[in-house]
């Protein structure tokens, strides 16, 4: 029991204490006002009846009862008996109080035992309760603080029976687990976006590798006017093909400082690819390449149309860099669950 407990457990003790001297002192003032009134009553009946002093005096020494006169043959004091019972109401019962005092007393004991009693287990059950919320409260904060550090998994055992605090861990589990997912989405968009600028990093050398050896040969005389023709229509292919990576370099940026806002809104996926190809239609004839789209049905889908639009133009613009002449692209749409 902790320091507070024995204090309460004291309290109670001298409150008890308190309660049955009081509760003794009136019994202690009933019982002489009983005594006084037998008093009173004897003093009359010797005053009226002065002749049966001793037969009075007999009846009031035997523990204030008369029940042993009945087995007595003495006519005088059946006499005095009936008298007692005539005149005052002092019938062979009455001797008994005194014993149903005593019972009152310990009974009335007993009850203000059995109340502080109660009102202790009453008030230590508030404390376990107010003790079991700070040990959980104590939890959750222990609990929260490991989230912080980035463990959304951790979780301590649920040792409550408390509907309330069993709802409080289920959310909380909830939110863990919410976390854990965000975490590893964000983990998988830093991956991507590492490997996307490592991607084009390397994309970019070509170009700027192929434009410096370009311009050197021109430079330096060495090549035919022919020549120096087909290298200025190859200096500008890959100045385009620059000029894409830098705008893809662009936008991730824009992306990553959130520049780029995402506006969602339900609209015809069909336009949105019709659009994509249609921007990379002229470079698919280039190397008759031709691209088609099977769809059975429009759907309506909730999506950005004009970024969606750029990233399958990048889409389409690869695999027709890639892809051999005179060769077909398909584009093919399958809506599924909860995703196209």
């Amino acid at each position: 029991m902790d320091r507070k407990g024995k204090q309460k457990l004291k309290r109670y003790f001298i409150v008890y204490v308190i309660f049955a001297v009081f509760f003794t002192v009136g019994m202690y003032l009933i019982t002489k006002y009983e005594e006084n009134a037998k008093a009173t009553q004897i003093a009359l009946l010797l005053a009226e009846h002065p002749e049966l002093e001793g037969e009075i005096v007999a009846i009031w020494e035997k523990s204030g009862t008369v029940d042993f006169i009945r087995d007595r043959d003495d006519q005088k004091i059946e006499r005095v008996v009936q008298m007692l019972e005539e005149t005052y109401g002092y019938h062979s019962g009455s001797g008994s109080s005194d014993v149903v005092i005593r019972i009152i007393w310990g009974i009335g004991l007993l009850v203000g035992v059995i109340v502080c009693s109660l009102f202790l287990y009453l008030d230590r059950r508030k404390n376990w309760s107010r003790y079991g919320d700070e040990e959980q409260l104590q939890q959750l904060y222990e609990c929260l603080q490991e989230f912080r550090k980035g463990k959304f998994q951790t979780y301590p055992e649920e040792t409550s029976e408390s509907e309330q605090w069993l709802k409080v861990w289920e959310s909380v589990k909830e939110l863990g687990q919410y976390f854990e997912d965000l975490k590893e989405r964000l983990e998988q968009e830093e991956n991507g976006t590492k490997s996307l600028i490592t991607d084009i990093s390397h994309q970019l050398k070509t170009p700027l590798a192929s434009l410096r050896m370009s311009h050197e040969l021109v430079a330096e005389n060495r090549v035919t006017g022919e020549e120096q023709r087909e290298f200025l229509e190859q200096e500008s292919q890959e100045l385009t093909k620059l000029e894409q990576l830098l705008n893809e370099l662009v936008n991730l940026s824009r992306l990553e400082t959130h520049m780029i806002q995402i506006h969602s809104l339900h609209e015809s996926l069909k336009k949105t690819l019709t659009e994509a190809v249609s921007q990379i239609y002229m470079k698919a004839r280039g190397k008759d390449i031709s691209i088609q789209v099977e769809m059975d049905d429009d759907i309506v889908v909730n999506h950005d149309s004009k970024w969606t639009v750029e990233a399958l133009t990048n889409i389409l613009e690869n695999a027709v860099k890639y892809s051999p002449e005179h060769t077909t692209i398909t584009v093919r749409t399958q809506e599924l669950a909860s995703n196209v």
